[in-house]
């Protein structure tokens, strides 16, 4: 309730301020520099606001300014103008002939250039990131589009386990990162190598947004709805295109670091952005560079959280408590001889991986004539990520060699991840066309090196660093898209066709030996006879002598036999046509037809319309048809990692779709998922600098590609592919992608934003809000396995998809500029969430899950600005400023360690202040 009557009390000041706003008229003319004739039909608006005029049939204007500070002045064929008014009252405008289409704004979801997401037969979002990234606490771009977007999710990656703790993934309408579609200035961009394990999207993969520098983006437009038949492929849930900056002649440097309460957890991140014209015609080229560092942070809640309270240097530590053979006062004894206590042994993690980020990026484009442009943009960043696990204690005799780690040890997986990508292209007209020519390449890598850790099968022998073997996904676009306006078609008519061709890559290469190796096993041996009675030897298989942990420890290398090369080529074609039937009424539809290599043809579509009724009320909605196309990752990918089910470590192996192993259980090869998807909303802009939209949204998915719950070891009942597994492997359970199910996602979901000009200064107010529900509705169970049907989609699987996300998000923000000081409040509100964990997997057929109801939080960030010149400003505040923690994890699942707070709501890890410096030079 607090944080709603602080919101409440900072929107009474500002609108009080706007009562004694005074207004006035400018007037003036504009015309053209070439033939210097009057211009009519000439946009006019007062900067941020939506108040506005356009010229008379003899290029003059009138408009009524209530302390406005700046004019823009837009035409189309014309390069757009900006004036500040600074009490003139008369204007005589000039604007050039643009020569080109490079500032040219399309945004996402219609092709039509003229397209703004009021008008638009499709939910879109528009962000501007400049004023976050100088008032907002949070730097990076998935973590800005988290406290700002109520339809958009995503939490530190430390949430998620092994490689996968190194990223953020992005998901819309609580559907899986694999849902969503990127686009970077319009164009397909490449996802990450990883096919994320445990967290959310469990068995996905999804887009390295973090990869593209913060900096170098001018805005961000998400489009809320199914877009398969637009941009193909993942678009099921809807799209994410970044635009990347173009602006030149501005230096612009912006650092940020914060740091937890606790003084863990702290994080940097500095961009710097500087933008070149190229001749005299608009060319530009515009770069970044950034650097971030991120150190370790310890679990959040208390001060002892993920202490550990149980037996240490005794066998069997992690599996019971103390006993009257092995007491605490032992440990205590062994404890102090060694000079050490029991903090020695924290959890680490539970907010952050520590690692330092590198990114470059660049976006460029050149006219050759009046008609035609030349770009290009890309980038390349390089991510080093440790992930540290459960700490191995001494006493784990099966995973501890206590010759080489006493006191038992903490393993880390360090990953490398480099990200590259290079677009160029060729656009102008041909006719009365506008054309686009294109190619984009980008390539995710992955490498996996495993430190202060052994592999207890081998003993004495064992190194204690490890080469765990590297992983990379690639992909190729190229595109040729026509578009065209027909004006004199009943109200205007825009037609866009095009083609696509891509082709995708990925490549697993093993590891050394001794990361993925289980040295105690040998070979059993027979005696058999032939037809004829003549005795023999044969082989029977291989039996574990002593039952030691195999390969590396947190993650083991991949083995020979899971190296692949593999790829496969896409083709598509696509047409999309938007018509205004009258002023008031719009029609839009799509189609696309796709071919691929390994999965056949698809075929998708897409109506849309909107009708308006005044300016205050545009009613639109949608109908469509979507697929995803199960990436080459999660038909192909094989590891071994390391989980722990109440304090005790299980080798979890995630086999491949392709594996004999697969086919033995009677599971299928993948196929692509299957959406329909459809939409009903409004928008308005009610009055003066309002806005609102609201759109309800239905998206069935069949048959969605997932891992499967894990089959145990200890199952006599497997067929004998699968047990070959387990004795080559060491795992004690294994899982398998598959199209295990289909959902049913609705809601509701609202954004607004009110922009006033007062007196002394202005304010921005944005809400929203996203109230969803996810349900399966049907499991697809492989014949023969009827029994399984808790394994096929187990509890923990079924709540990933349907409640570790929040239902339900609420996003409240004002931005108050005051003669030189900013101040930011904002509160968002996290709906509650329900987890599943194992507990016991005894009973195959029917594993033991235990559910955690974690309530609702809200978060409140605060920070004040000050510009002590026009071109530096300073800013400090604190992320959660009222330190909300969220749920513990229940003492019942907590094992021997302290509870720690469950951060899947919003990755909150408590109270944390920060300072930015932005800085125009």
């Amino acid at each position: 309730m607090k944080k709603i009557i602080l919101l409440l009390i900072f929107f009474s000041l500002a609108y009080g301020q706007s009562v004694f706003a005074q207004k006035r008229t400018v007037s003036g003319i504009v015309t053209a520099a070439d033939d210097k004739a009057p211009l009519p039909g000439v946009s006019i608006r007062i900067k941020g606001l939506n108040e506005g005029a356009v010229t008379k049939a003899d290029g003059t204007f009138s408009i009524v300014v209530r302390n406005g500070k700046y004019l823009v002045f837009s035409f189309l064929g014309y390069e757009s103008q900006e004036v500040e008014i600074d009490g003139h009252k008369e204007f005589n405008i000039v604007l050039k002939p643009a020569g080109n289409d490079l500032n040219e704004v399309q945004i996402v979801g219609s092709r039509n250039a003229n397209r703004t997401k009021l008008n638009s037969a499709s939910a879109v979002d528009v962000i501007d990131i400049k004023p976050l990234l100088e008032s907002a606490p949070q730097a990076s771009v998935t973590q800005l589009l988290q406290y700002i977007s109520p339809s958009f999710h995503s939490v530190n990656g430390s949430n998620a386990g092994d490689a996968g703790s190194a990223l953020s993934l992005a998901q819309l309408r609580g559907l899986g990162p694999d849902q969503v579609l990127v686009l970077v200035n319009g164009k397909r961009r490449h996802k990450s190598a990883n096919v994320n394990y445990g967290g959310l999207g469990n068995g996905s993969t999804g887009y390295d947004l973090n990869s593209i520098p913060s900096g170098s983006i001018d805005r961000i437009e998400i489009l809320r709805d199914g877009a398969a038949a637009q941009y193909g492929s993942d678009a099921i849930a809807g799209v994410i295109n970044i635009v990347l900056k173009k602006k030149t002649d501005d230096l612009s440097v912006n650092t940020t670091g914060s740091t937890r309460r606790r003084g863990d957890g702290a994080t940097t991140r500095t961009s710097v952005n500087y933008g070149v014209g190229l001749g005299n015609t608009g060319g530009y080229i515009n770069a970044t560079a950034e650097y971030a560092t991120q150190a370790i942070s310890l679990p959040a809640g208390k001060a002892d959280a993920g202490l550990y309270n149980g037996p240490i240097y005794g066998g069997g530590a992690n599996t019971r408590g103390y006993d009257a053979i092995y007491t605490k006062e032992i440990d205590d004894a062994i404890l102090k001889s060694r000079g050490i206590d029991r903090h020695f042994f924290d959890q680490r993690g539970g907010g952050s991986n520590a690692g330092q980020d590198a990114l470059l990026s660049f976006n460029a484009g050149f006219p050759l004539n009046k008609t035609t442009d030349i770009y290009a943009f890309g980038g390349i960043s390089s991510r080093n990520s440790q992930f540290t696990a459960v700490y191995r204690l001494p006493g784990w005799t099966s995973r501890n060699n206590n010759f080489i780690y006493p006191d038992g040890f903490l393993p880390a997986m360090e990953n490398n991840i480099v990200d590259g990508s290079i677009a160029v292209g060729i656009k102008g007209k041909v006719g009365y066309w506008n054309v686009d020519l294109s190619n984009v390449f980008g390539k995710n890598s992955f490498s996996n090196r495993v430190d202060n850790s052994l592999n207890a099968s081998l003993g004495l022998k064992s190194p204690t660093s490890f080469d765990a073997g590297r992983y990379n996904a690639g992909q190729n676009t190229t595109g040729l898209d026509f578009n065209r306006y027909f004006e004199k078609v009943l109200k205007g008519l825009n037609v866009a066709f095009g083609a696509q061709h891509r082709i995708e890559s990925f490549q697993i290469i093993a590891g050394e030996e001794a990361s993925y190796s289980k040295a105690d096993q040998r070979t059993i041996v027979d005696v058999d006879t032939t037809v004829g009675g003549i005795p023999y030897l044969s082989n029977a298989g291989v039996t574990s002598l002593n039952g030691l942990a195999a390969g590396s420890q947190i993650h083991l290398g991949f083995r020979p036999e899971n190296a692949v090369n593999v790829s496969r080529s896409i083709t598509a074609g696509y047409a999309d046509v938007e018509l205004n039937v009258t002023k008031a009424w719009l029609i839009s539809g799509a189609g696309r037809a796709e071919y691929f290599s390994d999965f056949g043809n698809v075929f998708t579509w897409k109506a849309a319309t909107r009708y308006s009724f005044a300016r205050w009320l545009n009613i639109r909605g949608s109908a469509n048809t979507g697929f995803r196309a199960p990436d080459l990752a999660q038909s192909y990918y094989t590891s071994v990692s390391t989980t722990f089910q109440q304090g005790r470590g299980v080798d979890i192996l995630t086999a491949s779709n392709q594996s004999a192993a697969a086919r033995a259980l009677g599971i299928p090869k993948l196929t692509p998922e299957k959406s329909k998807g459809y939409a009903l909303g409004l928008t308005s802009a009610p009055g003066s600098n309002v806005e609102l939209t609201v759109d309800a949204y239905l998206i069935n998915i069949d048959n969605r590609v997932g891992n499967t719950g894990n089959f145990t070891s200890t199952d006599a009942n497997l067929p004998a592919d699968v047990k070959t597994l387990f004795q080559q492997t060491g795992a004690a359970q294994a899982n398998f992608f598959y199209n295990e199910f289909s959902t049913r996602t609705k809601g509701i979901e609202f954004t607004g934003s009110y922009k006033v000009l007062l007196d002394k200064g202005n304010i921005n107010f944005l809400f929203g809000g996203n109230f969803s529900k996810n349900e399966v509705t049907k499991v697809n169970t492989p014949k023969g396995l009827e029994a399984y049907k808790n394994v096929i989609l187990s509890p923990g699987e079924r709540a990933r998809v349907t409640t570790n996300i929040p239902a339900q998000k609420i996003n409240l923000q004002g931005i108050y500029s005051l003669d030189k000081f900013t101040f930011l409040l904002r509160t968002v509100y996290f709906g509650k969430v329900t987890t599943a964990s194992l507990l016991s997997a005894a009973d195959p057929l029917n594993p033991v899950y235990f559910y955690q109801n974690l309530k609702p939080i809200w978060v409140t960030d605060l920070s004040v600005g000050y510009r002590f010149t026009a071109k530096l400003q300073a800013t400090a505040g604190v992320n959660n400023v009222f330190n909300i923690l969220g749920d513990y994890t229940d003492p019942s699942i907590a094992g021997l360690r302290n509870p720690t707070v469950v951060g899947i709501q919003n990755g909150s890890a408590g109270i944390q202040p920060f300072i930015k410096l932005s800085a125009h030079l």
